[in-house]
């Protein structure tokens, strides 16, 4: 069985930002602050008693009581309180080691593990874009998916009837996900294409594209996004801070996107437009 190594410390409340400095500096990694009665009190693990006694003797002025326990299994202690997410009306989203049956039986449900991708529907901007994607009909249209993360805009549009959909990403470290989370809701491998916008070749046209991402990471791609929405195309934004949508409606008024729907949840707002034939 491995067991953690344990000190507790006691100190006056002025001391504390001092002497957690100079536990850091002897190779604390974190402490763990306590209820006192009077004062502060103070937690900090290693992994060797030996180590946590060295520490302990640099500090006798700080009376630590020491003790062990079982080590916990972290990685398993998260994933035992890891719940089925639902993202909108229809869209839930789900673990893959957590068996989950959405009430409606017409509701989506996705399997996905973000890793090191951005997406599983917990954050606002997702549960916003979306929300946006309920209310456009996908059936036999073409998608572009951009800053795709887990995939999940994208899988969730296939999922609504979309005829195709490719992602991009620029970032590599994001593509193992990507395809697994792919093959765990079997729609085969992404059309993932790893770089910018101006991988496309000017013939390439989508009904629609999808994007979250922060406004200082989409207004440089405006000019790609105008070439790349087909006629009559529609292009659904999220990511954006409400207090900053001025510099995404003059955009769109700039090119001569229709809006037709904006949502707003906590200070985050996501937008549906139109292009003109």
């Amino acid at each position: 069985m491995n067991y953690s190594y344990y000190a507790i410390g006691y100190c006056e409340i002025e001391d504390y930002e001092l002497e957690s400095f100079k536990l850091f500096e002897a190779g604390v990694v974190s402490l763990e602050e306590l209820e006192a009665e009077k004062g502060v009190a103070f937690k900090f693990y290693t992994n060797t008693k030996e180590e946590r006694d060295s520490i302990v003797a640099e500090f006798p002025h700080l009376n630590f009581d020491c003790g062990e326990e079982e080590a916990k299994d972290w990685d398993l202690w998260w994933r035992e309180r890891q719940t089925p997410v639902k993202v909108s009306d229809s869209l839930w989203v789900r673990p893959p080691w957590v068996d989950f049956y959405a009430p409606n039986p017409s509701d989506i449900v996705l399997t996905l593990e973000a890793k090191t991708a951005f997406g599983t529907g917990e954050h606002s901007s997702t549960a916003l874009a979306a929300q946006l994607m309920e209310g456009v009909d996908f059936c036999g249209k073409s998608v572009l998916d951009i800053g795709t993360g887990t995939g999940i805009l994208s899988l969730f549009a296939l999922k609504r009837g979309a005829k195709f959909a490719v992602q991009t990403e620029i970032d590599p470290l994001t593509i193992p996900c990507l395809v697994e989370n792919f093959e765990q809701n079997g729609e085969g491998n992404p059309n993932a294409v790893l770089g910018f916008l101006d991988s496309f070749n000017e013939k390439s046209k989508f009904n629609i594209i999808v994007c979250n991402m922060i406004r200082t990471e989409v207004l440089p791609l405006k000019n790609h996004i105008e070439r790349m929405l087909a006629p009559s195309g529609e292009f659904i934004l999220s990511g954006q801070l409400e207090c900053e949508k001025h510099f995404i409606l003059d955009w769109f008024k700039e090119a001569g996107f229709t809006v037709s729907k904006e949502i707003v949840s906590e200070e985050w707002w996501a937008v549906h437009c139109y292009k003109k034939k």
